[in-house]
């Protein structure tokens, strides 16, 4: 698992250089490695990927590696060669079989080794699939991963002499038990709770009905039979529409909350009582409530597409804020960097420090959101009631091919020019008025353009829209992005 150099050239001892690659450029994005399953993913590509990370792992003692594998329909196949990969390199693996992201975290701050490797797509559509990667309990930076991109081009090609030739061992560990146990010995509810919980066919739902069964709550599952089909919905909750279900659930069943989780895990969106999403940006907000009171001013971490009304009200309980780039792996740097005790992105990662380990994990965000209900007299809704209101729209997307978005977005960022606005190029153009703010960046994930608005009032947030639509028409006249009005909401 590289640092921040890009290594030296690297290939399996005798292997003949190889006249076209495998290898597609494209899937190694900035934290992890993803892409089409059977296409960029196959047997061949993602078996010299194992050689290269297991070889990175060797490399940096790290000999022994936890791995886990969603549910996806092309997981079962693809980790049996990943895997091949990485014992051929010489790593011992503990394998901790069909388990949400989340588990292989929890397994590398608790368990035996500190490194890992998870082969996920997250809340990609069902024909993709990819990597997550774990060395001594931190995500890989870019460039890292760019290390491995090196790498594995150079074992295809024949150039890489570093191996042991050394064989793993595999052994097989069951994590579950373990990771219940210790989020029921964390949270206690004062009260039971009743809980809508939509896994979308994908691999939380291993774990979901049993952990808040544990906790002591009511549990109506909803698609937590495993489908990498996503016969329902994508398993994405950061989409309006995926939520559907559960919320017209919750309402039916007259539950507390609802819970979704993403395709492995690590993200999580809330519902309140009365069927109203709280993004992520307000979940913020309230768990900052309840935590920064135990510290002396401590660092909180957001990004980016934040709510600017987030600062406030972190400093208003005795916390400092802390801008990111959006990113996972990103986040995790800051919350490390800053020693900060809660972070989150708007995209539903939520990272507590406070009692936990500071990593990624929409169970045990839900359960602390929970704790937080049960202590109290209000409803989520009367919660998310209770802050601040703006006029906000969710997150907006322009498609553009893959290979043109960060073009665009060098182009963007070169032209940008709001005179009455202070202008951050922290990741992509982020523009703050007196009376609300507008983004724009490029997803890291997906073929697009991201965008996002915030103000005080519509008018002051359509006034941004246009400055940001001319920014666009300047860079290319086919760029545009619509926002129905129905989408907006105060929140």
């Amino acid at each position: 698992m590289p640092d921040s150099a890009a290594p030296d050239a690297s290939p399996r001892q005798g292997q003949a250089p190889q006249p076209h690659s495998v290898i597609s450029a494209t899937m190694f994005r900035a934290y992890d490695i993803r892409g089409i399953a059977g296409e960029d993913l196959t047997d061949d590509s993602i078996y010299l990927i194992g050689l290269a990370i297991g070889s990175y792992a060797i490399e940096f003692a790290n000999p022994m590696l936890y791995f886990g594998a969603d549910a996806r329909l092309s997981s079962p196949a693809l980790a049996a060669s990943l895997k091949r990969g990485l014992l051929d390199a010489g790593c011992d693996i503990i394998d901790l079989g069909i388990v949400p992201t989340p588990l292989v975290y929890f397994a590398t701050h608790t368990g035996a080794c500190s490194s890992g490797v998870m082969l996920t797509a997250s809340h990609n559509p069902a024909n993709y699939n990819g990597i997550k990667i774990v060395r001594s309990r931190a995500c890989l930076t870019a460039e890292q991963i760019q290390g491995i991109r090196e790498r594995t081009l150079a074992i295809e090609a024949g150039q890489y002499q570093g191996f042991t030739g050394r064989q793993g061992s595999l052994t097989t560990h069951d994590m579950n038990g373990d990771y219940i146990a210790r989020v029921c010995a964390d949270v206690k509810l004062d009260r039971r709770l009743r809980v809508v919980v939509d896994c979308g066919n994908a691999v939380p739902g291993v774990l979901a009905p049993a952990l808040f069964s544990g906790l002591g709550c009511e549990v109506m599952p909803m698609f937590c039979d495993l489908d990498g089909h996503f016969p329902n919905h994508h398993p994405d909750p950061t989409v309006a529409s995926n939520l559907d279900s559960l919320i017209s659930e919750v309402r039916t069943r007259q539950a507390d909350l609802g819970v979704a989780l993403d395709g492995d895990g690590d993200r999580v969106i809330l519902v309140t009582d009365k069927g109203r999403i709280i993004d992520t940006d307000r979940l913020l907000m309230l768990l900052v409530q309840h935590i920064l009171p135990h510290y002396d001013h401590p660092n909180v971490v957001f990004d980016v597409k934040c709510s600017n009304l987030l600062a406030g009200e972190i400093a208003r309980h005795g916390g400092l804020p802390v801008m990111s780039r959006s990113g996972h792996s990103f986040m995790k740097q800051m919350m490390h960097e800053t020693d900060a005790v809660v972070g989150g992105e708007f995209s539903a990662h939520v990272f507590i420090k406070d009692r936990w380990f500071g990593y990624d994990d929409g169970f045990y965000v839900a359960a602390r959101f929970l704790e937080i209900l049960a202590a109290g007299t209000l409803t989520a809704d009367a919660m998310l009631q209770s802050l601040p209101q703006s006029v906000v729209t969710p997150e907006l997307r322009i498609d553009v091919d893959e290979s043109r978005k960060f073009e665009l977005m060098r182009r963007i960022s070169q032209l940008a020019s709001f005179p009455q606005a202070r202008i951050s190029l922290l990741d992509g153009v982020r523009a703050d008025f007196a009376d609300g703010w507008g983004l724009i960046r490029a997803s890291n994930t997906t073929p697009a353009l991201l965008l996002r608005f915030e103000a005080g009032n519509p008018q002051s947030l359509h006034a941004i829209e246009d400055l940001f639509r001319r920014l666009l028409k300047q860079v290319d006249p086919q760029l545009d992005f619509s926002i129905p009005r129905q989408s907006l909401y105060t929140s």
